[in-house]
């Protein structure tokens, strides 16, 4: 069977536009409220750690060109039981980030429909959710030209937000103190918006001389995606300072502030990014509920053929109704976009540190020849510095027994279907 090539530099934009999603648009708010003008260094600071770690993800993405790369390396180096674990981090970490850009989205919609005001928050969003579910078992899908319109509206603000912070940029605002407590917890907010490289390892196999080319699509796209995230938080400060601490709306703050006269610029601006936004959490949910699928056919949850089926649409129909589901109770432990975000964050750093883990081991075997011993080393130590600071913040936050209860669910169904499983005679 013939596959579909793509250049490096297609792959390029590929990587970049999985990566920029909502992150930098709801994260200006936060940055500022912990670190005031030095919201940006979060990026910077997350760059820097996560650079073994991609070194890593790329030789492995390199030796292992197939679907579902995150659940597969482990497997393959260390064993199928840690695979799972690090498959279902990886899935959880996903579906977390969906019911965060899912609430964001509401927020923005409900401030604007006033009858909707009377309704609970929770429960609206967990009916968009379900609503999204069915959507796409109904055979709806966000593909073909409907992302290069999804990408415009994510260039489109931040060129023109570029543009505007350009033109306002006073270096005195930066003039401040560096605390170092600040960076330290706004590390996993910014790491939120750094995920997402890992995307190209599943198309590996489609790229041009990938073995050449693959670990380069992987740096580059990065490297542009975490510089685009430095520029906006810059820019944005350099606009409104410290009102970015009291707008969940930047964009058409900033659009206000520049342009007074003509606000339906900044409507405009506004209303594309929260379209891009739910654009990015129904991606998110078509695409995450395959690594249930997975997992699943692999044997390692129970009612294999329910979570397997699979409707006319192509649709693995049931398992995206479970992650809707968890989505759902993940909300219902907060709607609060911080401590959901180091959620996330901690669920793909686990996963990414489990990779780390079987990186090392490939190495120990001979199996990635390019790579040395130090780099998964750093990445173990990244990863786990990561983890450390979520698991700290999500305590101190209130809602880490919860978060623990809710992923603990994938572990005991994983236990449940090794009990089922019929022993052999």
């Amino acid at each position: 069977m013939n596959i579909a090539r793509m250049s490096p530099l297609t792959a390029v934009f590929i990587c970049i536009n999985t990566m920029i999603g909502a992150g930098i648009f709801i994260n200006a708010k936060p940055l500022t409220q912990l670190a005031g003008p030095f919201g940006f260094m979060g990026y910077l600071i997350g760059a820097c750690i996560l650079l073994p770690l991609i070194l890593c993800i790329a030789e492995l993405a390199n030796l292992h060109s197939v679907a579902g790369g995150l659940y597969v390396y482990p497997r393959t180096y260390l064993n199928p039981s840690v695979g799972f674990l690090s498959g279902w981090a990886y899935f959880i970490g996903k579906t977390t980030s969906a019911a965060v850009l899912m609430h964001k989205f509401n927020e923005f919609f409900v401030a604007r429909v006033p009858v909707l005001q009377n309704v609970s928050p929770l429960m609206f969003d967990i009916g968009m959710l379900f609503l999204i579910a069915g959507l796409n078992i109904a055979g709806l899908a966000i593909g073909g030209r409907i992302q290069y319109v999804i990408t415009a509206l994510k260039a489109v603000p931040i060129l023109a937000i570029f543009t505007i912070g350009f033109c306002y940029f006073d270096s005195s605002a930066f003039y401040h103190e560096i605390i170092a407590g600040d960076l330290f917890n706004i590390l996993p907010i910014a790491l939120f918006a750094l995920s997402g490289f890992e995307a190209v390892c599943h198309i590996g196999n489609m790229i041009d001389q990938s073995k050449h080319s693959i670990k380069w699509v992987i740096v580059t796209s990065f490297s542009i995606v975490a510089a685009v995230n430095i520029l906006f938080q810059i820019f944005a400060y350099s606009v409104l300072g410290d009102v970015l601490t009291t707008t969940s709306e930047p964009i058409l703050t900033i659009g206000l502030t520049a342009l007074p006269s003509v606000p339906w610029f900044a409507a405009i601006l506004n209303g594309a990014v929260f379209t891009a936004i739910i654009g990015s959490c129904f991606s998110i949910l078509t695409s995450n509920c395959w690594n249930l699928h997975a997992m699943a056919k692999d044997g390692h949850l129970p009612f294999k053929n329910l979570l397997t089926r699979v409707n006319q649409q192509n649709t693995p129909w049931i398992s995206l109704l479970i992650e809707v589901a968890l989505g759902s109770l993940i909300l219902v432990i907060t709607l609060n976009q911080v401590p959901l975000q180091n959620m996330a964050v901690l669920s793909q750093q686990t996963a990414f540190f489990l990779c780390a883990c079987a990186a090392l081991r490939a190495v120990q075997r001979k199996a990635l020849r390019t790579l040395a011993w130090w780099v998964p080393v750093l990445a173990l130590m990244a990863c786990g510095s990561i983890m450390g600071i979520c698991v700290y913040r999500l305590i101190a936050l209130g809602v880490s027994a919860s978060f623990v209860t809710l992923f603990s669910t994938g572990l005991i169904a994983k236990a449940l279907t090794g009990y089922l499983r019929p022993k052999r005679q």
